[in-house]
């Protein structure tokens, strides 16, 4: 079917053996095809919109408005396709699509998207490489990526087994590979923790983190996003591959180069969750990982020093497991306290440590 991907991964255990079970990933970018042909086209019908609406990828970014509190349906959807194909200047677009923005870039973006899906340039397959030796025995069954074009989100999941990228915020092929594998990463660990959540370990962290869920998630963030961060490594990529790509690349790198900031930032969140601040974990989510994304570099710097020392084994037995768990592997490594895995803060390290011992870390 025209639109879609599969890539399949065939799994081996952590200690070699090959799994009867595996995971099925889907890239469905339907959606993206068929809203870049809608806003160019001035013959665009009603009813070709609402079809348009329906596809599973729209309904994602209609989810997603819905999320941020606006008014967003398939009705609405079809209108703002529709006023952006037949340039109906100053039409209401209730749920921020932005699709009169997309259509004049439009040409830039369809490039990109064929450009990813070009099996001559093998983006996908090479992401799959990159990926595989990260995954664990316990993600299986079936991940599902959408590709979307529109809205105010670049790449977007709802803590289920699929995910979202808006190829409109990335207009580079190799920028969206990588951000693509990132999303995809997070989808896997979802997968795994379901996996590894009727386990007796698996239980014993379940009761261990109903003890302090909003430190245990704080862990949990940086472990995920961490090791997603590695798993779809920007920094690894070369100095100069395009503009939009060699951007994130710069911003990446100099956060990992402020990763003091990073380490004194965790710092500051565990000591205010520990002493009842007035400060939700919401709040301090947001200012860890929304904006210049501080904590994302922290996560980094400790997955790629335990894959360097242990192996990408390490960070594949890693996920789905509590965060404090990754902490624990951290903290334990030979070169912590070095160059390349630099001290965490006290209280952080105290806390894990409470944390983590339902992992048998």
């Amino acid at each position: 079917m025209r639109g879609i991907i599969v890539l399949a991964f065939a799994l081996l255990a952590f200690a070699g053996q090959a799994q009867a079970a595996g995971l099925e990933v889907r890239i469905d970018s339907r959606a993206a095809h068929a809203v870049l042909a809608a806003v160019r086209n001035e013959n665009l019908t009603t009813a070709q919109a609402l079809e348009i609406a329906r596809l599973p990828g729209n309904q994602g970014l209609i989810r997603k408005a819905l999320g941020y509190g606006r008014p967003a349906d398939e009705t609405i959807f079809a209108q703002a396709l529709m006023a952006a194909a037949h340039r109906q200047a100053g039409a209401p677009d209730p749920g921020v699509f932005r699709f009169d923005r997309l259509r004049d870039n439009a040409e830039p973006v369809a490039k990109a998207l064929a450009d990813l899906e070009d099996p001559a340039q093998g983006l996908l397959e090479r992401g799959k490489a990159d990926m595989a030796p990260f995954v664990p025995a316990e993600a299986t069954g079936q991940v599902t990526g959408y590709l979307v074009v529109g809205g105010t989100s670049g790449g977007f999941a709802f803590g289920e087994p699929a995910f979202y990228l808006n190829m409109e915020r990335v207009p580079s092929a190799r920028l969206a590979a990588t951000i693509l594998i990132h999303e995809l990463f997070h989808a896997v660990q979802t997968q795994a923790q379901a996996g590894r959540a009727s386990t007796a370990e698996g239980k014993a962290c379940a009761v261990r983190r109903e003890q302090s869920p909003a430190m245990s998630d704080l862990f949990t963030a940086l472990a995920m996003e961490g090791v997603a961060s590695r798993v779809a490594d920007l920094i690894a990529l070369p100095d100069t591959v395009d503009p939009a790509t060699d951007e994130e690349r710069r911003r990446m790198l100099r956060n990992v180069r402020m990763v003091g900031r990073s380490i004194t930032q965790l710092e500051l969140s565990v000591h205010g969750l520990a002493t009842g601040a007035k400060v939700s974990y919401q709040d301090i989510y947001e200012l860890g990982f929304y904006g210049d994304e501080v904590l994302y570099a922290l996560g980094y710097v400790m997955a790629k020093a335990i894959a360097a020392e242990q192996g990408a084994g390490a960070l594949a037995d890693l996920t789905g497991r509590p965060g404090a768990a990754f902490v624990a592997r951290y903290v334990g490594l030979k070169s912590y306290g070095g160059e390349d895995a630099p001290r965490l803060g006290e209280e952080t390290v105290s806390w894990a440590r409470r944390l983590w011992p339902c992992t048998g870390a």
